[in-house]
């Protein structure tokens, strides 16, 4: 009895030692995407789009100021995956109650997003956009606060 209890413990032990440095490295780009991020590119369905806009995260909340469209929304990422991922729930905004599933790039000051069309599901593979997929491919850097 006390041979198997030792078995458990250790088996609990192990499985949550193993899960501690994935949850806690799950945490670490949501960390590093706080703040405010400039649009330096926009593209959906293959088309560049001159777009001025802001995107803020703040926890898991975010906010896309595109000047005449507000939208606000939550967002799960999962940096596990080989290509990492990134789901919107949009909750204010031209597209409120829809969500958009898709993929980013961290790379110091520059983020890299790529998502499905608002309220299409299949995730994409790639970052690219043409007619056919109707992805949207969005560029962005970090705006340094001065100090």
């Amino acid at each position: 009895m006390v041979r198997c209890l030792t078995l458990v413990l250790g088996l609990v032990f192990i499985s949550e030692s193993n899960s501690a440095p994935a949850l806690k490295e799950a945490k670490s780009d949501l960390k590093k995407l706080q703040g405010d991020w400039e649009i330096v590119t926009w593209e959906q369905q293959g088309r560049v789009l001159n777009m001025k806009a802001t995107w803020s995260f703040d926890g898991e909340k975010y906010t896309l100021d595109q000047q005449n469209n507000l939208e606000t929304g939550s967002i799960k990422i999962d940096q596990t995956k080989k290509q990492p991922t990134m789901d919107l729930e949009i909750i204010g905004g031209n597209c409120a109650g829809k969500d958009q599933p898709g993929i980013y790039k961290l790379d110091g000051d520059t983020l890299t997003l790529c998502f499905a069309w608002p309220g299409d599901t299949e995730r994409p593979t790639e970052f690219s956009t043409n007619a056919a997929n109707r992805h949207v491919l969005i560029t962005l850097k970090r705006i340094k606060k001065d100090k």
